[in-house]
């Protein structure tokens, strides 16, 4: 029998693995600002078990005080300054990046996809979209793809890109969602968009069509 590590288990403290299935299907889920891997973990339950998929979700980077002195995370920063944004983002797409080589070696995935959640949404997207020798599959949920910053969308043609949102998200209006979407299409990407109930949040519904998606 295929060896399985079904309980939730934490690596070097920085990465939560409640699924580690060794050559199946790996997902890298991104969480959003201010949250943790254990707290998105818990908005991803329904999906964990809906396919045969592995899933690890790391944490951000960069610490933050949230309400209550409780800590959360952020992938990076942003003052309004694209050029900052761009330098904090690469960053967080280094350590993504040799994140996902770790993986490669420990569970040999089949392929690798990432799902993120408002901020892990767009950084999700930079990365997924700049290193398509690396995903094969992308769920921006409650975001947008940051087209922006990637010199040739066109050369993640092969990518699979789902985009989930929420019907009453104002932090991610329609227009907003559209500036990330057309240059995809543009360059030849075939995006899939569904809008479900609701506002920003990863919702049970949306995660278990992100992980059918990804399957």
């Amino acid at each position: 029998m295929e060896e399985e590590f079904s309980s939730s288990v934490t690596l070097g403290s920085l990465v939560r693995a409640p699924r580690a299935r060794p050559r199946a299907p790996l997902v890298l889920a991104l969480h959003g600002m201010g949250m943790t891997p254990r707290s998105f973990e818990r908005w991803l339950a329904p999906a964990l078990d809906a396919q045969e998929l592995s899933w690890w979700i790391p944490q951000g980077i960069l610490p933050r005080e949230e309400t209550g002195r409780r800590i959360g995370y952020a992938w990076y920063v942003f003052d309004g300054d694209q050029e900052r944004l761009q330098r904090s983002m690469d960053e967080a797409r280094a350590y993504l990046i040799g994140l996902t080589e770790m993986a490669l070696r420990a569970l040999q995935p089949s392929r690798v996809a990432i799902l993120g959640f408002s901020q892990g949404a767009y950084l999700g997207s930079y990365l997924a979209l700049s290193r398509p020798d690396l995903f094969s599959a992308l769920v921006c949920c409650c975001g947008r793809p940051k087209t922006e910053f990637v010199a040739d969308p066109a050369a993640a043609r092969g990518l699979k890109v789902l985009l989930q949102t929420g019907d009453e998200d104002a932090a991610v209006p329609a227009a907003l969602v559209a500036k990330g979407v057309a240059p995809l299409r543009a360059a030849g990407l075939e995006v899939t968009e569904r809008s479900y109930p609701g506002g920003h949040r990863l919702t049970p519904e949306m995660a278990v069509d992100a992980a059918a998606f990804l399957a």
